[in-house]
């Protein structure tokens, strides 16, 4: 006859099992290969090029800055911190999965926007045919999805871009965490790259191009900016 104390022993080895499988969960590559879901930060180089004139080049160079890391942390929360950009540009966007909400915050305001994750503020006009130049970053040879766009976050002047998303499956999350993500096609990205993460991406909107490109990785680090996403700042929802 099983005792009180050794059924209450099994279920605790059972819930650690269940845990330990939990935590280790794999995902498959596209040669069957099994990866981790990938935690920590990617840090990236931020360019702008230039299509036209001088002047709305430095504007958007101050806009972007010269950084960019993205951190994806242990529950899948999401963190885009801008760590060169002026006064004017970009702070930091954070996707809040529990949530489903995008949290932003620019330099120049001590105010969060704050807006459903589920919002889309791009569409996807149509796929791009990919050219068989050889990408590789940080020794990762790349795959990409590659498709023309439209900005739909503006209530005048439509804005025509397109969007270059390289990545290898090397470095992949689980993708059905961002099923609802549909910021910046976030949803969609993931799922054509089936979750993984890009080493570079270029989105040009024809008068500039902005082109992120990875050059460190650095697994299992995390910088949550606290400090700019405190509960007591003043919250503008969209």
């Amino acid at each position: 006859m099983i005792t009180r104390t050794e059924t209450l022993y099994r279920l605790s080895i059972l819930a650690t099992v269940l845990l330990f499988m939990v935590g280790c969960k794999t995902l498959q590559t596209s040669t069957g290969a099994k990866v981790a879901p990938f935690k920590g930060t990617i840090v990236y180089d931020v360019e702008v090029i230039n299509n036209s004139d001088e002047q709305q080049t430095k504007s958007k160079k101050d806009l972007y800055g010269t950084e960019m890391s993205l951190t994806v942390f242990k529950n899948g929360d999401l963190q885009r911190k801008y760590t060169t950009s002026s006064i004017d540009g970009y702070g930091i966007q954070y996707v809040d999965i529990e949530n489903q909400t995008v949290i932003e915050k620019y330099n120049n305001s001590d105010s969060l926007f704050v807006h459903k994750a589920a919002i889309q503020n791009r569409n996807k006009l149509y796929d791009l045919r990919t050219t068989n130049e050889k990408q590789t970053v940080l020794d990762y040879e790349l795959k990409d999805v590659s498709i023309g766009a439209e900005d739909i976050a503006r209530n005048y002047e439509k804005t025509y871009l397109t969007v270059r998303y390289w990545y290898s499956d090397q470095l992949k999350v689980d993708k059905a965490v961002y099923a609802n993500v549909n910021d910046d096609l976030w949803s969609y990205f993931m799922n054509k790259s089936d979750g993984s993460l890009f080493l570079k991406m270029e989105i040009d909107y024809f008068t500039h191009k902005v082109v992120y490109t990875a050059k460190e990785i650095l697994s299992g680090e995390y910088d949550k900016s606290t400090k700019e996403l405190l509960e007591i700042a003043p919250r503008i929802e969209d």
